[in-house]
C-alpha cells in the first residue's frame, strides 16, 4: 500500500504530503481553539507519517529558523515588571528548578524498576532539557541512544498533550497565535526576519549556548521591545515556524524507534504520567508561594521544551516572563549539572547496592 512505506515516494511528494496535512490539521485545531494547535497539528501528522516510514527530515537550519521565530514571538510577550519580580525571588526559582531535576531522576529510577531498562538509559531518557543534546550525550557514553530518544520524544509528546488539555480545562478557548497588530507597517517584519537569521547563525556557530537558536532571539527581541523598536510576527510566519518545530519532533517517531520502545511503552507512559503529576503538584505549590496564576506556575515547572511550553503559554494567555525565567534557568541547570548529578546518583546507588 502507498501509505505503508512512504519512504519510497519522491522527496518532493513527501514534503507536499507533510506540509499540506500538517498545516491543515494545525489550522483546523486552531479553528476549534485547541491550545498550541499550530505546533500540535504538524506534530501529530508528522508522527503518523514517520511511523509509516516517511524518510524526509527537517534540516538543522530550517528547524533553527523555526526556533528563532518562536523566540521572537516570545520576546514580544516579555513583561519587564514580572521579570524583575521573578529575579528578586531567585531562591524560589532555584528551588523549583532543582525539584524538577529531582523528579526527573526519580522518574528514571521508577522506569528502571517497571521496565527492566538500564538505569543510566532511563535516567538520561527522563532528563528534561534539550532532547537532542541528551540523546547525543547518551550516545557519547556508549548507551542505547535509540531508547533514550524514544523516552525523550514520548515525554515531550505527553507533556504537550497534557498541557494542551490542562489549558483547555483551566483557561478555556485558546487565544490567537498571531502577534501582528493592525496598522503596523510592512517593514515591521524586517527585524523579525533578522532575528530568524540570528537564531540560525547562533545555532550553527555558537553551539555551546543551550537552545541558542531560541534564547538569543528571545533576549534580543525583548531588548528591542523594551527600547521601543517594534516588530511583528504575522500569523503565516507563526504557522510556518511551528510547522517546522512540530514536524521535526513528529518525524523522529520512525518504525525502528517504535519497535525499540514498544515493549516498554505501557510502563514508560505510566512513569511519564507520574512525572507530570509530581511537576503539577510542584506547580500548585509554586502558585501559592509566588502568587502567580496556576496555569503559569504549572507551565513553569513541567519538563517540556522551551518552544512547546512557550506556545502553550501564548495560547492560554499565561505569564510568559515568569515561565521563561524558570524554564531557561532549568535548561542551563540541566545542561551544566544534569549529567554529573545523574552520574553521581547512579554511583551512590551502586555503592548502596540498590
Amino acid at each position: 500500500m502507498l501509505l505503508s512505506d512512504l519512504g519510497r515516494l519522491p522527496h518532493a511528494l513527501q514534503w507536499g504530503l507533510l506540509a499540506v496535512g500538517g498545516v491543515a490539521l494545525g489550522l483546523g485545531m486552531e479553528f476549534l481553539h485547541v491550545p498550541a494547535a499550530l505546533l500540535l497539528g504538524p506534530l501529530i501528522w508528522a508522527a503518523i507519517l514517520g511511523m509509516r516510514g516517511m524518510a524526509i527530515r527537517v534540516t538543522a537550519p530550517t528547524y533553527q529558523f523555526g526556533q528563532a521565530i518562536a523566540g521572537a514571538l516570545i520576546g514580544l510577550n516579555i513583561n519587564p515588571q514580572i521579570l524583575a519580580m521573578t529575579t528578586q525571588m531567585w531562591p524560589v526559582v532555584l528551588l523549583f528548578v532543582i525539584l524538577t531535576l529531582v523528579f526527573a531522576c526519580a522518574a528514571g529510577l521508577v522506569a528502571t524498576r517497571l521496565t527492566g531498562l538500564d538505569r543510566e538509559v532511563a535516567m538520561w531518557g527522563f532528563m528534561p532539557g534539550m532532547a537532542g543534546t541528551m540523546i547525543a550525550l547518551a550516545h557519547d557514553r556508549g548507551l542505547d541512544s535509540r531508547m533514550v530518544a524514544f523516552i525523550q520524544i514520548l515525554r515531550l509528546l505527553m507533556v504537550i498533550a497534557a498541557m494542551v488539555a490542562f489549558g483547555a480545562v483551566l483557561v478555556g478557548p485558546a487565544l490567537p497565535h498571531a502577534a501582528a497588530e493592525p496598522g503596523q507597517p510592512a517593514l515591521a517584519i524586517v527585524p523579525t526576519l533578522l532575528l530568524g537569521a540570528l537564531g540560525v547563525a547562533t545555532g550553527k556557530w555558537l553551539k555551546r549556548i543551550p537552545a541558542g537558536a531560541s534564547l538569543v532571539p528571545i533576549l534580543v527581541g525583548g531588548v528591542l521591545c523594551l527600547n521601543g523598536i517594534a516588530y511583528t510576527v504575522p500569523h503565516w510566519l507563526v504557522t510556518a515556524a511551528f510547522f517546522f518545530l512540530g514536524a521535526q519532533t513528529g518525524l523522529r517517531f520512525t518504525p525502528e524507534i517504535v519497535r525499540v520502545g514498544a515493549k516498554a511503552l505501557p510502563m514508560l507512559v505510566l512513569t511519564v504520567v507520574l512525572l507530570l503529576v509530581l511537576c503539577g503538584v510542584s506547580g500548585v505549590v509554586l502558585s501559592l508561594v509566588s502568587g502567580s496564576d496556576l496555569m503559569s506556575s504549572v507551565l513553569a515547572t513541567v519538563p517540556g521544551s522551551i518552544d512547546s511550553i512557550a506556545l502553550v503559554a501564548l495560547s492560554t494567555g499565561s505569564d510568559m516572563s515568569f515561565i521563561m525565567v524558570l524554564q531557561t534557568t532549568r535548561l542551563f541547570a540541566v545542561i551544566v549539572f544534569g549529567p554529573p548529578i545523574a552520574r553521581t546518583l547512579l554511583q551512590l546507588l551502586k555503592l548502596a547496592r540498590i
